[in-house]
C-alpha cells in the first residue's frame, strides 16, 4: 500500500479537504444540502451487524484479489470472522436500489456528488453512519459476488453463463486482470481505509457523552460525522466506478488517488479526536469519583452528591416526578433510596419498587438513577424511564446519557448492571447497598430495622413509664 506521504505528494495540500467538489461547492454548501434531507429521530438499525457481513465478504475475497494483487490478502485482513446479531435482518431492497443508483451514473465529479445526494435522500431516516455502512454493503453485494464467480472459474458454465448476463467479459480471461493489477490495487487501498473510518466512527460513537460541559471534543467529533459520512459514500461510489472498469472490455479505469487521500486524512483527523475524547472522558470520570468519595467525608447537600453523581461540570436539572418537576429540596432530611438501573427492569423489580415505596411511607423517597450506554438518547429510552415513573411514586433523576459517577458505582456500590438500592440517610451517608432482587420489603436494610427497634423500645419505655405513674401513690 502507497504511504500516506506518496499519496500526499499527488495532491495540492490546500485541496484536501475539499477534494472532488462540483464548482460553486465547499463544505458548508455540502452540509446544508445533506441536512436539508436529513431526518432527525429517524428509524433505528442493526448497523454493526451489516458491517460485520461487509468485513466478511471483503475479507474472503481477499485470497482472490491476492492471485492478481500481491500483497493484497495480508493487506487487507487478518483477523477471525465474526457474527451478525440473530435479530439481524438484512435490507436487501435498499442495497439493491442503492446498487442500481451507483451503476447507472456515468463517471465525473457533478454525477458523484448528486448520486451522493441521492443516496443520503434515499436513506433520509437512517443515522449519519448507517447511511455509510449501507451504501458499502450495496457495493459489497457486487464486489462479492464478482470475485466468488471469480474463485469458481470459468470452467464452471453456471458461473460462465452468470458472468455473461452480468456483462462481464472480463470473465473470459484472466490477462483483463492481469493487466489491471494498479486499478485494483487503488481499490484495495481505497475499500481499506474505507472500513477503518467506518470502524472508527463505530468506537467514537460508543463512547459515554457525559456532556458538552465534560467532554467538549466528542460533540465537535460527533457533528464532524455528517460530513465524514459524506466522503464515505462518495468513496464508495468511487470504488463501484472503478469496479465497473475493471470488470469492463473498456479501458475506463479511474484516478481513486484523491479519494484515498482524503478518507486517510478523515481517518488521522479520526483517531486523534477519540484520543483527545478518550483523555477527556477519563478525567471526567477521575473527577466525579474523588468528588464523590471527598463529599462523602463531610456533611453535603443532597444536591451536591446527584450533581457529582450525575451531572459534573453540566447544569443539575430538576427531578422529574410523574408529569412535573421538582427542586431537590424534596428530598432534603429524608432518606433517599437511590434505585440505580438501566431502562429494562423486571415486572418483579417493579413488585419489589411499589412494596418498597409503600412501606417506606414518609420516611424517604426513592429516586432513579437511569443507567444509559448509548452515547445519544433516544425518545424510547426516555419513554421507558418515565413510564414506570408513571407506575411506581418515584423521582428519576432527568438524566438519560451515560453519567460521569458511573466508575464510582461501578466500583464502590459494586454496580454490575443488576438493579441496587444504595440507601442514604437523612445526614447524607450512604448506610447500605444491595441488589434490588434480594430485597424483601423495608426490612432487608439494617438501618431501617434498627429505627424500628429504637421506636419499640421508646414506645415500651413510654409504656412503662405511664403504667409506673398509674401505681404511684403520694405519701401523705
Amino acid at each position: 500500500m502507497a504511504s500516506m506521504e506518496a499519496l500526499g505528494s499527488k495532491q495540492q495540500a490546500v485541496e484536501s479537504e475539499i477534494m472532488g467538489v462540483p464548482n460553486g461547492y465547499n463544505e458548508e454548501e455540502i452540509l446544508k444540502q445533506i441536512d436539508a434531507i436529513h431526518v432527525a429521530g429517524g428509524e433505528e438499525f442493526d448497523a454493526e451487524s451489516l458491517f460485520i457481513l461487509v468485513e466478511n465478504i471483503v475479507k474472503h475475497a481477499a485470497p482472490t484479489v491476492g492471485s492478481f494483487v500481491p500483497g493484497a490478502q495480508t493487506l487487507l485482513f487478518n483477523m477471525e470472522d465474526m457474527a451478525p446479531s440473530v435479530c439481524f435482518n438484512s435490507p436487501f431492497c435498499t442495497l439493491k436500489q442503492i446498487s442500481c443508483k451507483m451503476a447507472c451514473k456515468g463517471p465525473g465529479v457533478v454525477n458523484a456528488h448528486e448520486t451522493t445526494l441521492a443516496i443520503f435522500g434515499m436513506l433520509s431516516s437512517y443515522s449519519w453512519n448507517a447511511r455509510a455502512v449501507m451504501t458499502l454493503a450495496a457495493f459489497a453485494l457486487d464486489y462479492g459476488e464478482f470475485w466468488l464467480l471469480m474463485q469458481i472459474g470459468a470452467s464452471d458454465q453456471l458461473a460462465k453463463s452468470m458472468a455473461i448476463l452480468k456483462g462481464l467479459p472480463v470473465f473470459a480471461g484472466n490477462s483483463g486482470l492481469q493487466k489491471r493489477q494498479q486499478a485494483l490495487a487503488e481499490l484495495n487501498n481505497l475499500i481499506k481505509v474505507t472500513l477503518e473510518v467506518i470502524k472508527c466512527i463505530f468506537e467514537l460513537e460508543k463512547l459515554p457523552n457525559y456532556g458538552r460541559e465534560n467532554v467538549p471534543a466528542l460533540l465537535k467529533a460527533l457533528n464532524h460525522i455528517r460530513l465524514d459520512t459524506y466522503w464515505l459514500i462518495r468513496a464508495v461510489i468511487g470504488c463501484s466506478a472503478q469496479m465497473t472498469g475493471i470488470t469492463s472490455d473498456e479501458d475506463q479505469e479511474v484516478d481513486l488517488s484523491s479519494l484515498t487521500y482524503n478518507l486517510y486524512h478523515i481517518l488521522n483527523n479520526l483517531k486523534m479526536q477519540l484520543n483527545v475524547c478518550k483523555q477527556q472522558i477519563e478525567e471526567t470520570e477521575t473527577e466525579a469519583y474523588q468528588m464523590l468519595m471527598n463529599l462523602f467525608q463531610i456533611r453535603p447537600k443532597i444536591m451536591e452528591v446527584f450533581k457529582a453523581l450525575c451531572y459534573g461540570k453540566s447544569n443539575v436539572q430538576q427531578l422529574i416526578d410523574g408529569s412535573n418537576e421538582v427542586y431537590f429540596d424534596a428530598l432534603k432530611h429524608k432518606y433517599v433510596l437511590l434505585f440505580i438501573s438501566g431502562p429494562d427492569i423486571s415486572d418483579n423489580d417493579v413488585s419489589t419498587l411499589k412494596l418498597l415505596r409503600k412501606e417506606l411511607g414518609n420516611r424517604g423517597k426513592v429516586v432513579w438513577v437511569p443507567i444509559v450506554v448509548q452515547s445519544k438518547t433516544t425518545i424510547n429510552i426516555e419513554r421507558k424511564f418515565r413510564s414506570l415513573g408513571t407506575e411506581v411514586p418515584l423521582y428519576i433523576v432527568q438524566q438519560f446519557l451515560p453519567i460521569p459517577g458511573i466508575k464510582f458505582i461501578r466500583d464502590e456500590w459494586h454496580f454490575t448492571n443488576k438493579p441496587i438500592i444504595v440507601v442514604i440517610n437523612p445526614k447524607v451517608r450512604v448506610e447500605h447497598n444491595i441488589l434490588l432482587e434480594q430485597i424483601r420489603g423495608i426490612n432487608s436494610f439494617p438501618c431501617f430495622r434498627k429505627r424500628r427497634i429504637e421506636l419499640l423500645v421508646c414506645g415500651l419505655c413510654s409504656c412503662m413509664c405511664q403504667c409506673c405513674l398509674c401505681v404511684h401513690i403520694p405519701k401523705k
